[in-house]
């Protein structure tokens, strides 16, 4: 009995030693980096003479679904992946979106950005589109890729739906390198570059509809 044990002993710990052999000759894990768009700051626009801001809603609006969640999708010809080891920290729709609010809220032109809920009449809708949002291999896989952002803007008057101005506009921004970093930082960008251009559209559209 006491052979059989110390049998059953020397087996356990063979078995626990060849484990923990496993386990450390396992390739560690790379870990994921997390990146985010800082939010852009526009000093363009000017403030209409009485100082009045107008109320303008966000109506509706779509996002490219491959490219909304948190990964960060690149092309190359005909082919899509998702950038290897990096992330968005949230969901580059909601990435935008928050950008898009911030920036309204420090511009000093005549339009105001609200959201579903806020306080405030709104005169205005705001929709947007952003139908590709992407870094482009078109150089070849180890090459620095091209971000890709194209938006599609209306602004509309509420009380009639009278588009009061209508654009579509694509932004490209070059990567200083193929890493994920330097890809992240043409993103930011491009992404602001896009939207103090929406700003910029639908200030137009409210000094149109004041002047008409």
């Amino acid at each position: 009995m006491t052979l059989t044990r110390n049998l059953l002993r020397l087996a356990a710990g063979l078995a626990a030693l060849a484990l923990a052999g496993c386990i450390t000759l396992l390739p560690e894990t790379k870990p994921t980096q997390l990146y985010r768009f800082a939010i852009p700051v526009s000093e363009t626009v000017k403030v209409t003479p009485s100082g009045v801001r107008a109320v303008v809603i966000r109506a509706g609006g779509g996002f490219h679904p491959a490219a909304a969640g948190d990964r960060i999708l690149t092309t190359q010809g005909a082919e899509a992946a998702y950038l290897a080891n990096a992330r968005w920290t949230q969901a580059a729709s909601v990435l935008f979106d928050q950008a898009l609010i911030g920036a309204f809220a420090a511009s000093r032109g005549p339009a105001r950005l609200v959201i579903a809920g806020e306080p405030g009449r709104p005169v205005f809708g705001l929709r947007v589109d952003v139908s590709r949002f992407e870094a482009n291999y078109d150089s070849g896989p180890r090459a620095a890729p091209e971000i890709h952002v194209d938006v599609h803007v209306v602004v509309t008057r509420l009380k009639d739906q009278k588009v009061m101005q209508e654009q579509s506009f694509s932004i490209r921004q070059r990567a200083a390198e193929n890493r994920g970093a330097a890809i992240a930082s043409a993103f930011q960008a491009a992404v602001a570059e896009a939207i103090v251009t929406i700003v910029k559209t639908t200030d137009a559209g409210v000094s149109a509809a004041a002047e008409g």
